[in-house]
């Protein structure tokens, strides 16, 4: 048995439930790394006051190892109870240091420390023992003075001072992988150790030989030369790990004074203690007293050095301590405000999302099944997402009872059919056993096949079959039998909605009764046969009454010319005048007759539609009309080109050259301008905008506002030209108009009597 699917409710608080527990854990790893960085740091911290407490017990030993070795080869009774005083108080300075660091100590539990703790507390316990005896040797003259006391002094005190140096090589191994820069630090206090180391040995040797006046033995010389080695290369790697580190920058001072106190008092001795095979007469050009104050001044400055080093060491680990504790204060915050954020998540989701997108899902579910939706979702004023979906529903909600409401209003059947036979189809059951009277439960499958007339039935079931087979939109009228008697016709249209893999889920469409629209289609067409054999006999009519009437027309013509050529010498002048006259009048009747008929024709015939160039039309005009032009003095112009329209080019053209033959003729300017323009806009006096339309403007006569209007009656005209031989009929612009017309356009005027007309005219093809 399958699972059930999750919801989106599901979904989305798993979802976020993950990101939660994600982020939560993230940050909290980060805090937790931060927090063991900041333990490691304190403990760094820790370890390098620890590591200066040694420090100062191995400096203070030194001293004291120095003082004593100087003291026990002095032979001037004042010299050795000044160096006295001086003795004990760095022996008290070096017990004080040396209990301190061996108390801090106890703190670390590494098993390595313990047996040098005790070899150390060994040590300790055998230096002081020495003390008592130097002391009582310092008390006794030179010569009662036991030889080997210094050198039990000076072995001892620098076995001590290398076993705490070792302590804390071991020491420092657990704290060298916390900090790069750290362990730099640590290397560069390794090297500090080693030159005090080194400069208090070289102090307590020259010491000693400076006040026994004695040559340095050739181990002391070895000694020596090896530690002015040693000190060297340590000044050289202290310079390389405080660059390397960003130490440099903060001490150089006191890197630059330190190293040359020592370099100045190492150069004077330099020639004198380390150049083998030298020797000296008489007494050493330096006395004990000097050798001790400048010892003492290099010392000072190393020792200041030295102590700005330290401090600068204990400020990077200061600030590293500071940057853990800030990194943990703000992954601190930043958790808080995870948890705030994904808290506030989880009720956004609830109240924002899910329980709105449940309530528009019911609501539509509802809607969908033809149920009455009770409210919407308080959320369509909302701008997000949820809002414009409930807004979708809200519009989907009422489309659907507009469509309900169109459904009942119509006289259309709504119906759907599905290929399994089912279908929607209650309103279609109760019409179709009204007007056929089969029952609803038996047209389906195709029992509505049997009330089809007997001519459609095959061709419907044919039709039916392909759309529910192929989704194809159904689409025919046909018969059917009504049960009183006689048929109806019904017009059926369906449209196939298909499943995704194509193939057919159901057919909607609507069912017409068109049986009225049928018999008014009938009568239509018989109408539209009767108005066509009428036409036709109209226009035999036409055609049969003017050749009867042009014929009598043409006999009184000619009769008139007849009598002109024959009897012209012996009638009088009034005779020939009227004879002039009646073959005008029987001219003027043909012209008036031919007007007519061709006004008949023009609203009848059809149209030949097609695109033309009206600049053509125009330069045509113009090329037809040239003498006439030329005799009145007149000119055509187009102020800019003309567009190319769907028109009758010929019916177009003769409306064109109606238009200007009118304007040439009835103008009374000895220089007549005829403008034939096109405007895109044109606003009119009743402040409609109108679009596209051409116009033909004159210089001529004008005319009066009263008749504008008339001049559009056939057989309307308003005044004669001085020419009778060009006198018009006055059909000209009632051609005009009806051809406009039957091109869906509409024809104006504007005139000012004295100073113009201008026809206007749209077309729209």
């Amino acid at each position: 048995m399958g699972m059930k699917p999750l919801s989106i409710r599901d979904i989305l608080l798993l979802t976020v439930s993950a990101l939660t527990l994600m982020i939560t854990l993230l940050v909290t790893r980060e805090v937790y790394v931060n927090w063991q960085q900041l333990i490691k740091i304190q403990s760094l911290k820790d370890a390098v006051v620890m590591s200066d407490k040694l420090f100062e017990a191995t400096e203070k030993l030194a001293d004291e190892r120095d003082i004593a070795y100087t003291v026990l080869h002095a032979s001037d009774r004042e010299t050795v109870d000044s160096l006295r005083v001086r003795l004990q108080q760095s022996g008290q300075a070096a017990d004080v240091a040396f209990g301190a660091s061996m108390e801090a100590l106890k703190v670390y539990d590494f098993p390595e420390l313990v047996q040098f703790r005790i070899d150390i507390e060994k040590q300790l316990s055998g230096i002081q023992a020495l003390r008592r005896q130097i002391d009582q040797a310092a008390a006794l003259p030179m010569e009662q003075r036991n030889n080997t006391l210094s050198d039990r002094w000076f072995t001892e005190s620098t076995a001590l001072i290398v076993q705490i140096q070792d302590l804390w090589v071991e020491f420092s191994k657990h704290f060298v992988d916390i900090d790069p820069i750290v362990t730099q630090h640590l290397r560069y206090k390794h090297f500090l150790r080693i030159i005090s180391d080194y400069t208090g040995r070289q102090r307590a040797i020259i010491g000693r030989l400076i006040v026994e006046n004695a040559d340095p033995t050739p181990n002391e010389f070895a000694q020596l030369l090896r530690g002015q080695g040693i000190i060297e290369l340590s000044w050289k790697m202290i310079y390389v790990l405080a660059d390397q580190s960003g130490l440099y920058a903060s001490i150089a001072p006191y890197y630059t004074d330190a190293k040359s106190h020592y370099q100045t008092l190492y150069g004077m001795v330099r020639d004198i203690f380390y150049v083998a095979g030298v020797r000296h007469e008489g007494f050493y050009p330096i006395g004990v007293d000097l050798w001790l104050e400048l010892s003492a001044q290099s010392k000072e400055s190393f020792d200041t050095f030295r102590t700005a080093s330290l401090q600068e060491i204990h400020n990077y680990v200061e600030r590293l301590e500071m940057q853990a504790k800030r990194a943990i204060a703000v992954h601190s915050i930043l958790l808080f405000l995870a948890l705030v954020l994904c808290l506030y998540s989880f009720r956004m989701i609830t109240y924002r999302v899910i329980r709105p997108i449940n309530a528009m899902v019911t609501a539509l579910l509802d809607a969908t099944q033809g149920k009455p939706v009770a409210s919407m979702p308080p959320v369509a004023n909302r701008e997000d997402e949820i809002g414009k979906l409930a807004q979708v529903l809200h519009a989907f909600q009422e489309s659907g009872e507009r469509y309900r409401a169109l459904v009942e209003a119509s006289s259309q059947i709504i119906w759907t059919w599905r290929p399994d036979g089912t279908g929607n189809m209650e309103k279609l059951f109760e019409w179709w056993e009204k007007t056929t009277g089969l029952p609803g439960n038996k047209i389906l499958p195709y029992g509505w096949a049997t009330v089809v007339h007997p001519d459609d039935r095959e061709g419907a079931k044919q039709i039916w079959t392909k759309a529910m087979a192929t989704g194809e939109n159904y689409d025919m009228e046909y018969r059917l039998l009504r049960r009183e008697g006689g048929v109806c016709w019904v017009y059926v249209r369906g449209i196939g909605l298909k499943n995704p893999d194509g193939s057919v889920r159901e057919l909607v469409g609507a069912l017409n009764d068109i049986t009225e629209r049928k018999e008014t289609e009938a009568a239509i067409l018989a109408y539209t046969y009767a108005l066509e054999r009428s036409n036709k006999e109209l226009d035999d009519f036409a055609y049969i009454a003017s050749h009867d009437l042009k014929e009598p027309l043409r006999g009184l013509f000619n009769h008139a010319t007849f009598l002109l050529e024959d009897y012209k010498d012996k009638l009088d002048e009034d005779g020939v005048r009227k004879l002039h006259r009646l073959s005008y009048l029987a001219q003027r009747m043909e012209r008036l007759v031919n007007d007519l008929l061709y006004f008949s024709r023009l609203g009848r015939q059809e149209l030949a539609i097609q695109p033309a160039d009206m600049n053509e039309v125009i330069h045509d005009i113009e090329s037809t009309l040239d003498v006439f032009l030329q005799e009145r003095q007149a000119h055509i112009t187009i102020p800019k080109p003309l567009p190319t329209i769907t028109c009758d080019k010929t019916r177009i053209t003769e409306a064109f050259r109606n238009l200007i033959t009118n304007a040439v003729k009835y103008n009374d300017k000895p220089e007549k301008t005829v403008e034939v323009g096109f405007l895109d806009t044109y606003p009119s006096p009743n402040g409609i905008i109108i679009k596209d339309l051409f116009y033909v403007k004159d210089n001529g006569k004008g005319i009066a506002s009263e008749f504008y209007e008339e001049v559009f009656r056939i057989f309307k005209r308003l005044q004669s030209s001085k020419d009778s031989q060009e006198e018009g009929t006055g059909a000209g612009l009632t051609f005009v108009k009806k051809i406009i017309e039957r091109h869906g356009g509409k024809i104006w005027l504007e005139s000012e009597v004295g100073k113009g007309t201008i026809f206007y005219f749209t077309l729209k093809g």
